[in-house]
């Protein structure tokens, strides 16, 4: 027998952000928080149903490509398990700012924080 272990639902499900021209409207018309390692460009939209977002390190910080992709998963996976309640209808971009690796903890404590702080605005 198999127990299985249902999560809070919310209405909003996570979304990967790819297309251009979001991505271009996020960055024209979207605010901005920052937190000490990372910093959320967000766009409320509010006939969209669904929470898009993207990751992006930069170059300039992190010049081999395998640690670039590392931190990307990581924030991947910090979005993942980040609780359903702190989504919100619209677009977001999670850009990474430091110079420094930190660990995956630490980076989920942070988007959580990002994501409360939007939801409290």
């Amino acid at each position: 027998m198999t127990i299985i272990m249902s999560l809070p639902k919310s209405d909003l499900k996570l979304e990967r952000l790819k297309s251009k021209a979001a991505i271009d409207l996020l960055f024209e018309k979207g605010e901005i928080l920052r937190s000490k390692h990372m910093m959320l460009k967000y766009q409320t939209l509010g006939t969209n149903s669904s929470f898009c977002a993207g990751v992006s390190v930069s170059k300039r910080n992190f010049k081999m490509a395998v640690d670039r992709n590392r931190i990307k998963r990581q924030l991947r996976e910090g979005l993942k398990q980040t609780e359903p309640q702190h989504y919100f209808a619209g677009n977001c971009m999670l850009i990474f700012t430091s110079k420094k690796q930190i660990d995956t903890s630490m980076l989920i404590k942070e988007i959580s924080l990002l994501l409360a702080k939007k939801q409290s605005l």
